[in-house]
Formats: C-alpha cells, sequence, structure tokens
C-alpha cells in the first residue's frame, strides 16, 4: 500500500472501531474491549508502518470546497511531530483498552465506553494528521465531544453529568479564542496551512502578530487546561480512571501542547513571555492544589496541570515534544496504577460504602500489590524528575532551553526561579502520595487487607510496559543527560541543546529537599480548603449572571408582563368599542336604509295588487289630500 492508503487506514480505522463497538450493543458486551483493542493494534501496526516508509516530511492535500473565488483545501501533514503523536496515541490506546477489559468488566456500557475510546482517538489522530488550522479546529471540536461522552460515562451520577458539562463549556472559552485566532490567519496569510506560518505577510503589524498567536494560543490553554481555564480537569476525574489515563497522556490536553509546536513560528517574544508565564503559574498553582488533595487520582489530575505549565515553559519547542512524549508514558502508568489501587480495594469488599479513592483509607499496600507498587515508584520518580528516569532528562531540557533564552530575554530567569520551585513541589507531593498509599499500615477498616490482590495480566501488562517505557535509558544512551538522546535528531536534527550540568545540579537538589520534606510530612493528613477558581468564577461570573437573571425574572414579570397584559386588556376594551361602533353605526345605517326601503316596498307593493276597486280608492284619497293641500 501507497503511504497515502496508509494515511487514510490510521484515520478511519478507530472510526471504523467506534462504529463496531455501537453496534455490538449489550448483547455482545464482553467482546467490545477486545475488538477495540484489536482496532487499535491494527492501527498501531499500520503507523509503524508508515513510520519506516516516510523519511522525510510529506504533504498530500485534496481539494475541499469552494466559496466564490476562495478554493480551499484540505490534507495531511507527515513529519516528525506527526508521526510521533499517531504511535503514541495508539499506543497508549492499547494498553488503556487492555487495562479497560478488566477494570470494567461488570459494567453494562462497556460497548459504549469502547466505541467513546474509539471515537476519541479517531479525533485525535485527525488533530495530528492535518495540514491546517481549520481542519484541526474541526478534529478540536470532536476531540470535546468525546470527552464530554468519557467524562459523563456515568450519566446515572450527577456529578459526573456535571464534570462533563464543566469540561464542555470551559473548553469552548479557549476555542472562541483560537477560532478568532484561525479567522486572522486566514486575513493575514490568505489559507489555513501550517506550512505557510514559517513565512510572515506583508503588512502585518508586530502588534498583529503578537495578537494572533496569542488567540491560537487560547485553544491550548482551554484543552491543555492552563491557567485560568485549568477548573475543568481536576473535576474530569468523574469519569472511569482508565479515560483519565487517555485524557492525561495522549489525547486531550495533549492537542494544546502539538497545536503550540505546529504554530510556533508564528510567537514574538511578547507572545513568547505571556506563554511562560501563564505555564509558570499554572504549574505552581497545579502543584499548590496537588499538596492538599486527599483523592488519588485529583492528586494527579493537578499533576497534570503543573506538568502541562511546565511544557509550556518549553514554549512548544522541541523540549515541550519531548516532554509530552515521557510525560504521557509515566503520567498514563500513574492513572492506571491509580485504577489498580482502586480497583483492588472495590473488589476487596462489594458491599462495603466507602471512598476507593481516598488516599486517608489506604496504606501499607506495597505488600498486597507489590506489581503497582514498584511501577507506582518508578512513574513517581520520572514525575519528580529525578536521575535515571525519563522525566528528569525532558524537564532538564526545558530547563536548558529556557536559560538559553534567559541569556538574551532575562525575564525567563524570573521563570526559571518558579520553575525550580514547581519542581520542589512535584517532588513534595507525589513523595507524600506514595508514602500514604503503599507505606504505613492500612487505614481502611471496612476493607479486610487479606482480601487485596493484585489484577490479571490484563492489568499489569500495561503497568510494566509503561514504568519501562519511564527509564531515561529508553530516550537517552546516557540517563543522566538529555542532550544525548535520539529525540533531537528524530524531531528536528536542527535543533542544539546546550550541556548544562549547573542547572542538572540544581534540579537534582531541588527535587531532593522537595522528596525528604514529603517523606518527613507524610502522617500529617492535609485536606485544607483552599480557595479555587471555581468559587472566584461562581462570585464573579455565576453569581452575577443569576442575579441579573432574577432581577431580568422580575422586571418581565412586574413590569413587561404586566405592562403587556394592560396593552391586551386595553385592546380587547378597544376591540370591544370598535365592534359596537361596527354593529351599530357602520352596519346599523345601511341596515336602518335597507329596512325602510323593505319597509317602503312593502307598502307600495300592497297598493299595487291588481284590483281596480283598490286603485280608485287610492286615487280618491290622493284627490282628497290634495284639496286639503290646497286650501291650507
Amino acid at each position: 500500500m501507497t503511504p497515502a492508503t496508509h494515511i487514510w487506514l490510521i484515520l478511519l480505522t478507530p472510526l471504523a472501531g467506534f462504529i463496531t463497538a455501537m453496534l455490538l450493543s449489550t448483547k455482545r458486551n464482553a467482546l467490545a474491549g477486545w475488538i477495540a483493542t484489536g482496532f487499535s493494534g491494527l492501527n498501531f501496526c499500520s503507523s509503524l508502518f508508515l513510520f519506516q516508509q516516510i523519511s522525510t516530511p510529506t504533504s498530500l492535500q485534496f481539494s475541499w470546497f469552494s466559496i466564490g473565488n476562495h478554493h480551499l483545501t484540505w490534507g495531511f501533514l507527515i513529519d516528525a511531530p506527526t508521526l510521533m503523536m499517531v504511535l503514541l496515541v495508539n499506543f497508549i490506546a492499547i494498553l488503556v483498552q487492555l487495562f479497560s477489559i478488566e477494570y470494567m468488566a461488570t459494567d453494562q456500557g462497556r460497548f459504549r465506553y469502547f466505541g467513546f475510546i474509539q471515537l476519541f482517538v479517531f479525533a485525535m489522530l485527525g488533530i495530528v494528521l492535518t495540514d491546517n488550522l481549520l481542519g484541526m479546529y474541526a478534529f478540536w471540536e470532536l476531540v470535546g465531544l468525546s470527552s464530554y461522552l468519557l467524562i459523563g460515562f456515568w450519566y446515572e451520577k450527577k456529578s459526573a453529568t456535571d464534570a462533563a458539562k464543566k469540561a464542555f463549556l470551559v473548553n469552548r472559552v479557549g476555542d472562541i479564542a483560537f477560532a478568532l485566532g484561525i479567522f486572522l490567519v486566514y486575513h493575514y496569510w490568505g489559507n489555513f496551512g501550517f506550512e505557510s506560518l514559517a513565512t510572515r505577510p506583508d503588512g502585518l503589524s508586530p502588534a498583529m502578530l503578537t495578537l494572533t498567536g496569542l488567540l491560537l494560543f487560547g485553544g491550548c490553554v482551554g484543552k491543555s487546561a492552563q491557567f485560568p481555564l485549568h477548573t475543568w480537569l481536576p473535576d474530569a476525574m468523574e469519569g472511569p480512571t482508565p479515560v483519565s489515563a487517555m485524557i492525561h497522556a495522549a489525547t486531550m490536553v495533549a492537542a494544546g501542547i502539538f497545536l503550540l509546536s505546529r504554530v510556533q513560528p508564528i510567537f514574538t517574544i511578547e507572545a513568547h513571555a505571556v506563554i511562560a508565564t501563564i505555564g509558570c503559574i499554572t504549574m505552581l498553582l497545579g502543584s499548590l492544589y496537588a499538596i492538599v488533595q486527599t483523592d488519588i487520582k485529583k492528586t494527579l489530575a493537578y499533576s497534570t496541570i503543573a506538568q502541562l505549565g511546565l511544557m509550556l515553559i518549553g514554549l512548544g519547542s522541541a523540549t515541550s515534544l519531548f516532554h509530552l512524549l515521557t510525560h504521557a508514558f509515566f503520567k498514563a502508568g500513574l492513572f492506571l496504577a491509580a485504577g489498580s489501587v482502586i480497583h483492588a480495594l472495590h473488589h476487596a469488599n462489594h458491599e462495603a460504602h466507602f471512598d476507593a479513592q481516598d488516599m486517608r483509607l489506604m496504606g501499607g499496600l506495597r505488600k498486597q500489590l507489590p506489581v503497582t507498587f514498584y511501577t507506582f515508584i518508578v512513574f513517581a520518580a520520572a514525575l519528580a524528575g529525578l536521575p535515571l528516569f525519563s522525566g528528569f532528562l525532558s524537564k532538564d531540557a526545558i530547563l536548558a532551553n529556557l536559560y538559553s533564552i534567559a541569556q538574551t530575554f532575562p525575564y525567563f530567569k524570573w521563570i526559571g526561579i518558579c520553575t525550580f520551585v514547581g519542581i520542589a513541589m512535584t517532588a513534595f507531593y507525589m513523595t507524600r502520595q506514595v508514602a500514604r498509599v503503599f507505606f504505613g499500615t492500612f487505614r481502611n477498616p471496612v476493607v479486610p487487607v487479606s482480601h487485596i490482590h493484585e489484577g490479571s495480566w490484563k492489568m499489569r501488562l500495561p503497568l510494566l510496559a509503561l514504568a519501562i517505557l519511564s527509564l531515561g535509558i529508553v530516550f537517552s544512551g546516557n540517563p543522566f543527560s538529555a542532550t544525548h538522546s535520539w529525540f533531537w535528531h528524530f524531531i528536528d536534527p536542527a535543533f542544539v541543546l546546550e550541556e548544562n550540568h549547573g542547572l542538572a545540579y540544581v534540579s537534582l537538589a531541588t527535587a531532593t529537599v522537595g522528596i525528604l520534606l514529603g517523606w518527613f510530612t507524610r502522617h500529617q493528613a492535609w485536606a485544607y480548603d483552599i480557595p479555587t477558581f471555581d468559587k472566584l468564577y461562581t462570585i464573579v461570573f455565576v453569581k452575577t449572571v443569576l442575579l441579573k437573571a432574577k432581577f431580568l425574572q422580575k422586571f418581565d414579570k412586574n413590569y413587561l408582563d404586566r405592562s403587556i397584559e394592560i396593552l391586551a386588556k386595553t385592546q380587547v376594551v378597544l376591540g370591544n368599542i370598535i365592534a359596537w361602533l361596527d354593529k351599530t353605526l357602520v352596519d346599523g345605517i345601511p341596515s336602518s336604509l335597507a329596512y325602510l326601503a323593505r319597509l317602503l316596498g312593502s307598502m307600495t307593493r300592497s297598493v299595487q295588487g291588481g284590483q281596480v276597486q283598490l286603485y280608485i280608492v287610492a286615487a280618491l284619497l290622493g284627490l282628497l289630500g290634495l284639496f286639503v293641500w290646497v286650501l291650507y
């Protein structure tokens, strides 16, 4: 098959998986997971074949539609970032669906679950394969729909449907900015293609170029849960845990960072400063919220927000994509490991009513869940950025790139200082999470600890695979240096990462401080109610809108409705008067004249009866009347 055939196959295979899974319905629920996993496996093989076939960037274009003299094309852009994302999305989808076969084994809606995942994969592959902003926007919105369906999968729970609606609506705010940026691109560049963005059009001022870049960045703020649109991601934990692994690793939140890399050529230094600042704020906020969480999944959700902020600090360069890749493996692993813990606790006592996600009801699980424990340690070490693990390489690559930029623009030094604070906080809350879940004594009084055990190979195999891919040796022959990684040659041969041992030592020392503080405070149960932006938005926007709505409701009821009622009654009265006038005068006068005419006619008709004697009597009476009139 030609590369074009393989591209179409890669794009449409998950769509076929979605249709197939939905047609299975509840009658063949048990097959849905295996069939969906098989579709993803087929797609991964096709992606590998495409990876071997294409060595240079390739663009395939087709005529899309025309409006007047404007002819729009749509096509595929296959380059290193595309190949990376296609392989990553399909690989994570295989592991998540394999894990889900056991995790969702008792759910009656499994066919919907696996169908929605296939639709999610289809939408994400559309984003990474398309060669222009308009095509990306179409799949961008489909990703939003897919996330809505998966987050609200357990629609019987109000919290799940609320979280799904929140994710959908908050993302629309960012998407509006994204759409405006797309319109500006078409206005100034004359097309939507990514390849044309490398050339700056004539007549485009620096201010407008900065505005265009920031509007496009708005789409990233929404999808990648950046400040101030970060509030939807923690609530998305209402969906099944494997869904969180998909959203946080290789699909929805990754879409924003991928967009950032695609449109990176148009960003001015002012736009880069804004992006880095947003990323820095997001990293610190996410880390702060993660520290005080008691829910095992919400801690990881806020850590995702923080890590996405770190990717923004990479400014959409190759270092951002490197951290996107490494983060996908260890964050998917963390969520699946958390799912393994939740699954084990649920199955240890089906009848007990307790929160299986509350870390205050865990502890000492390393003995009952050894595979989960050791893989979780690997994932947590990678997230904390410890040497020998992948996160160390990608995190230090971002720091080195930031340091290089700061030599020319000193403002970025402050971003770097804040980044080190975020690194310490990450190591702190991950150490506490590991300690509270796996160390100490088991703190759940309603679950017999002897009943807790690992899941089957379907759950253990994805964890082991992701743990291996979270090791530094996978990405660099020297796991202590990101400079030696094969990734740079693959993603962008022109990119040069300068070696900076000083930054590596400082980041390691920072992470070590965080680990020590986390370990020594592991017994302290922190669950502080830190004011969130949800509350701020509720006060500033929601309550304001509700007050305005109540005022308008009262105004409508007391004034508009009453005015309309009075007007209506006035119209009724006027209508009755007009009806009376119409009946009495307009219709009455002609009716009276007609009656009079009819009466006179009746009288004269009686005279014309055809009897001679009556004619003689009438003549005499008339003559008599004439005499009387003459005499008087």
